[in-house]
């Protein structure tokens, strides 16, 4: 439902899209199965489609995404030490790079749950702009996630944004920088981040969250009616809607144009 509703908004808007995949998805459903289904859609469409892996830290699970088809992964070894996390990055973009895939690497953690990890607020740290440019040119990574104070899931105070690194960090490189923990934020907050270099933006909890509360509401308009096809299509509208806002704020004319994401985007 939601990858459907991510394409479709992109062909909509003329926009390309990358749909992301937790690792927990993947264990539930298999990287082939995925790629088969991102395919049975993208390929009946006009916009351009990437198919990434979110937060990976189980190589073997990686593996299998790079193998299946995916257009890019991302190697998540943030909480290790800045060393360990260079060495396993690195082993992943030597492999991915062999199969033509683009890797994302992250440095600094957010606080928040993600999968099977959970980082309390204390325990979380920024990037500097000097960490940025060694750990890409030490592992070749395609894009980078900077921690800049945003979480995973929705806050519960206000975030300290620190937007002002972000733009150093952009202005200091040539690769494009990612900011995960979208979820929650206003949309000139969105705006901010992306003016300051953000070129790609994750809101996973915000898509959850629309889906589900979308169905909760038509269950309680309808509570006597039981069509299933009603009830996703009321689901599904609704996050074309969200997703489109967020695209939105990408193609509006005030804002600048992003570093170009390393994605091959067509060839899901």
């Amino acid at each position: 439902m939601t990858l459907e509703a991510v394409i479709r908004a992109g062909e909509s808007l003329q926009s390309p899209v990358i749909v992301q995949t937790s690792t927990a998805t993947v264990k539930r459903y298999t990287a082939a199965t995925l790629v088969t289904l991102a395919h049975s859609i993208a390929d009946r469409c006009q916009a351009a489609v990437g198919l990434h892996l979110d937060h990976g830290t189980d190589l073997n699970i990686i593996r299998e995404c790079v193998e299946a088809g995916y257009t890019s992964v991302m190697i998540d070894a943030s909480h290790f030490p800045f060393e360990e996390n260079i060495a396993r990055t690195r082993q992943v973009v030597e492999a991915a790079h062999e199969h033509g895939l683009a890797v994302e690497g992250e440095i600094g953690v957010l606080a928040g749950i993600e999968d099977d990890l959970v980082i309390d607020q204390d325990r979380a740290s920024y990037t500097t702009p000097e960490e940025a440019i060694e750990f890409q040119a030490r592992t070749g990574v395609d894009f980078l996630a900077v921690a800049i104070g945003t979480a995973h899931g929705f806050y519960k105070t206000p975030p300290r944004l620190d937007i002002d690194t972000l733009r150093c960090i952009s202005q200091q490189v040539d690769f494009p920088l990612v900011v995960h923990g979208g979820s929650g934020l206003s949309f000139d907050v969105v705006r901010s981040l992306i003016r300051a270099g953000a070129s790609k933006m994750n809101v996973s909890t915000q898509l959850k969250k629309t889906y589900i509360d979308a169905l909760d509401e038509y269950i309680q308009l309808h509570r006597e009616e039981y069509n299933p096809l009603h009830l996703l299509q009321h689901a599904y509208d609704r996050l074309v809607d969200m997703i489109s806002g967020y695209i939105q704020l990408y193609i509006c004319p005030d804002a600048p144009s992003p570093k170009v994401m390393p994605v091959r985007l067509q060839s899901v």
